[in-house]
C-alpha cells in the first residue's frame, strides 16, 4: 500500500459526494464486517453472499467495492455521531480524538478493513478510492469542529489527508497495540505541527 498514491487519491477528491445509505445496508454491512470470512478472505460477491445473504445484491448491486465504500463510509458516520466526546480548545486536540475513535471503534474489524482497503486500491476502482479517502478527511475535520474556507480549507485537507492515511495504514499493519498508534498518530501530528510553525515563520519574515 504506497502512502504517496493514497495521499494523492484523497486529495483529488475534496469535495466528494455522500454515498447512499439505508439501515438494511447498515445492518447488513455490520453483519458482514463481524464474519471472521470478511477478514481472512479477499472480498468477491461470492464471499459477501456466503457471510450475509442473497439479498447482498439489492442493497450493494455494484459489488464489493460499494462495499468497501460503505465499510469507511459507516466509520466517518460512527465518528460524526460522537463530535460531542472530541472537546479540547485545541483542533489538532480534537482532530486527534477524532481520528482515535475511528481505529478504536473499527479495532474489531481491522482485518475485514484491510480487505476493504485492498478492493479500492485495485487500479479500476480509483475514483472509488478518492472520493472515499476525500470524505474521510472531510468528516475529521467536521468533527473537530473545522469551519475553513477556500485556501485554508484545501492547505488543510492536504495536510490531514497525510496524517489520517499514514496512520491509517499503520494501524491496518501494525495496529495491534493502541499505545503504538497513539504514538504514532502523536508523532505525525508534532511533524505537522513543525512544519506549520516554520512555514508561519518564514511567511512572516518574507511580508
Amino acid at each position: 500500500m504506497n502512502l504517496s498514491v493514497l495521499v494523492a487519491a484523497a486529495t483529488s477528491a475534496l469535495h466528494p459526494p455522500a454515498p447512499a445509505h439505508s439501515p438494511q445496508r447498515d445492518a447488513l454491512l455490520r453483519r458482514f464486517l463481524a464474519d471472521p470470512r470478511a477478514g481472512s478472505q479477499p472480498w468477491t460477491p461470492t464471499l459477501l453472499k456466503q457471510c450475509v445473504s442473497a439479498e447482498a445484491d439489492l442493497l450493494f448491486p455494484d459489488g464489493v467495492a460499494q462495499v468497501a465504500e460503505a465499510c469507511f463510509d459507516l466509520m466517518d458516520r460512527e465518528m460524526l455521531a460522537a463530535t460531542d466526546q472530541f472537546r479540547s480548545r485545541r483542533i489538532s486536540r480534537r482532530v486527534r480524538a477524532a481520528i482515535m475513535f475511528r481505529l478504536e471503534a473499527a479495532t474489531p474489524h481491522r482485518a475485514a478493513i484491510r480487505q476493504a482497503l485492498a478492493v479500492l486500491l485495485v487500479p479500476t476502482h480509483a475514483r472509488i478510492l478518492a472520493r472515499t479517502l476525500g470524505r474521510s478527511v472531510n468528516a475529521i475535520w467536521e468533527a473537530a469542529g473545522d469551519t475553513s474556507t477556500g485556501f485554508t480549507f484545501v492547505t488543510k485537507r492536504v495536510t490531514l489527508a497525510g496524517v489520517y492515511i499514514s496512520t491509517l495504514l499503520f494501524w491496518l499493519t501494525r495496529g495491534g497495540n493502541p499505545a503504538s498508534v497513539e504514538q504514532f498518530l502523536d508523532r505525525r501530528l508534532a511533524e505537522v505541527g513543525r512544519i506549520t510553525r516554520l512555514r508561519n515563520r518564514l511567511t512572516g519574515r518574507i511580508a
